[in-house]
């Protein structure tokens, strides 16, 4: 049985997402959980919930035995601002996002 769970607009950066995905890739619930409680990058708090949402759709009680089978991180949309400058100019400022997208396996 599997579970997938989709976050959309993940206020991290796709680029910073994706280093999260070889430290939880194969490793079971409770061991992701665990390495990216400690992780300080951006997007580790988004993925420890995530998977928690995932892990809903599954029985109860198979938290040890489900394994992160995959973990897809594509570009969201940027949000566009405009900071003002000297002498009347603006510089661009873009708040990227990430959809982030997990799948659970259960052994």
């Amino acid at each position: 049985m599997d579970a997938k769970a989709t976050h959309f607009a993940a206020k991290c950066t796709a680029r910073k997402a994706r280093l999260l995905r070889p430290l939880i890739i194969g490793k079971t619930v409770p061991q992701a959980i665990a390495v990216l409680s400690v992780e300080r990058r951006s997007g580790s708090v988004a993925t420890v919930k995530l998977i928690r949402s995932a892990l809903a759709q599954l029985p109860e009680n198979s938290a040890v035995n489900t394994v992160i089978s995959d973990f897809v991180v594509n570009e969201g949309p940027r949000r566009r601002m405009f900071m003002p400058r000297a002498q009347g100019r603006a510089t661009p400022i873009l708040k990227k996002t990430s959809h982030l997208t997990i799948r659970l396996k259960l052994n």
